[in-house]
């Protein structure tokens, strides 16, 4: 039994997630900065990311930015995600 995603309900989930998860990394950093940068540090197998920390403060059209971006990043992956996964599961378009 194939079950088909909907492509648009998986983009808007994926793209909703993505943009929590920015809301929250935002979050981290305004309160630990150095322990953020550190964490994600980790992911990139110990690259320095000290260097690239800016200064400047946080404002909310950057925050805004962001979040919008990538949630829109993730609508454009869950809905390719899903439309791959429907071909692969169905074998058909």
């Amino acid at each position: 039994m194939n079950k088909q995603l909907s492509t648009l309900a998986v983009g808007v989930a994926l793209g909703v997630t993505l943009a929590l998860l920015s809301i929250l990394c935002a979050l981290t950093f305004a309160i630990w900065p150095d322990r953020t940068l550190d964490f994600f540090g980790a992911f990139t197998h110990g690259l320095d990311l000290s260097t690239v920390k800016t200064t400047a403060p946080m404002s909310a059209g950057r925050l805004l930015y962001g979040v919008v971006g990538l949630g829109l990043v993730g609508l454009v992956a869950g809905v390719v995600y899903a439309s791959i996964y429907n071909v692969v599961a169905t074998g058909r378009r």
